[in-house]
């Protein structure tokens, strides 16, 4: 009979396996020459709270 210790291993091996193969198409971060675009954030406190606007 396998312990439970030696199921969780299993387990926990064929998640990163499956995570590993799905990240291989995935990148991070801003590219090299793109632009990030504009961000408008939502004011949560003060005079502006529940409106989008710059911070600067």
């Amino acid at each position: 009979m396998r312990s439970p210790n030696h199921l969780g291993a299993l387990a926990l091996a064929g998640t990163l396996m499956v995570s590993m193969a799905m990240a291989e198409g995935l990148t991070s971060g801003p590219q090299v020459g793109k632009s990030p675009g504009a961000f408008y954030p939502t004011h949560v406190t003060g005079p502006n709270a529940g409106n989008k606007g710059c911070l600067v």
